[in-house]
């Protein structure tokens, strides 16, 4: 299965951005930050978000994939 960005697995929750970022217990541009892959997310902080979204840690990209050209 690919995996789906934080985007997507919020979305599909049909939470807002403030609503996650609340029970993250962070602020909105913190998450918005992390959304955008512009600021890694703590594992502690992935773990508390898989259960909010329900789920798993292995189906969600939390970084951004980088390519080297040569």
């Amino acid at each position: 299965m690919p995996k789906i960005s934080l985007k997507m697995a919020r979305i599909k929750t049909g939470m807002t951005q403030g609503e996650i970022a609340k029970k993250l217990g962070i602020s909105r541009n913190t998450y918005i930050d992390y959304e955008r892959y512009d600021t890694p997310m703590r594992i502690t902080t992935a773990l508390d978000f898989c259960r909010i979204v329900d789920i798993p840690m292995d189906e969600i990209f939390f970084e951004k994939n980088y390519t080297s050209s040569v």
